[in-house]
């Protein structure tokens, strides 16, 4: 599946046949040029709290809080195939989101954010400007940028990814606004460990520290190299809602490599 330039393995593992802990397994599905892919691989299975249970595994075989983009398409998915009615409920890391399918477009209901830090004092790079550092399900620091297209994303992202200041390593989010409801965005993520076409988690807490610290007003359209995806709340420290296209890219079968993976 892919939901703005990131791509995803989708297993329907509602027969629980997938235990989880086949990290190994996942890296190797997960390397492009040698196996299938992605930025990480998906798991949907059954639930008994809510219509579905999502797990997500990073492309580095790690388990992750949440993927924005991740979930809009395991709802997609799920709709596409009338596992779900258009709105719908699922569970990951035993936390509930709300999604609601319309066409290709997959609108994402996400708790609000935790941690929020408006300076770590992490940032160094003179013409940069920290805007701060979330939790949205995952850890965001959020750096202000003149050119996002100029940023050497590979550098900086490693930099940060491990600084002592963030002791689960962080995903790293660079931002340049473009007026007073636009800004383009480039992540790099943790667990992919590289610079990925978008993230959605990213793009939220993007467009929140573009909010509060030089006043965007919702609904934000997010540009990024995979593209674009609308942030909106009414009170983001209630609800922030995520919005994009998905979709199924193709289904097959994995053929195993001679010996095991």
């Amino acid at each position: 599946m892919a939901a703005a330039g990131n791509d995803f393995i989708l297993f329907d593992n509602r027969g629980g046949e997938i235990s989880g802990k086949e990290h190994g397994f996942f890296r190797q599905i997960c390397e492009r040029r040698q196996s299938v892919g992605a930025d990480g691989v998906i798991l949907l299975e059954a639930s008994s709290v809510a219509d579905f249970k999502y797990r997500h595994f990073n492309a580095d075989g790690s388990l992750a809080e949440m993927c924005g983009n991740g979930a809009r398409s395991v709802s997609y998915y799920a709709f596409s195939r009338r596992l779900v009615r258009a709105r719908h409920t699922f569970e990951i890391q035993e936390v509930v989101y709300e999604a609601w399918v319309s066409g290709d477009k997959v609108k994402l209901g996400m708790p609000a954010p935790t941690e929020i830090q408006l300076s770590t004092g992490a940032v160094t790079e003179p013409d940069q400007e920290e805007a701060g550092f979330m939790v949205l399900g995952v850890p965001h620091l959020v750096i202000f940028v003149d050119r996002a297209a100029d940023v050497d994303v590979t550098a900086l992202g490693k930099k940060y990814l491990t600084h002592p200041l963030f002791k689960n390593k962080t995903n790293v989010d660079f931002v340049q606004t473009r007026d007073s409801n636009s800004i383009h965005v480039r992540t790099f993520e943790r667990g992919v460990e590289e610079e990925t076409l978008s993230c959605g988690t990213g793009a939220v807490s993007s467009a929140i520290f573009s909010h509060i610290i030089r006043g965007l007003a919702p609904p934000i359209t997010v540009e990024t190299k995979g593209g674009v995806l609308v942030v909106d709340w009414e009170d983001f420290r209630q609800t922030v809602y995520l919005s994009g296209a998905a979709k199924i890219v193709y289904e097959g079968e994995l053929v195993p490599a001679k010996g095991p993976f």
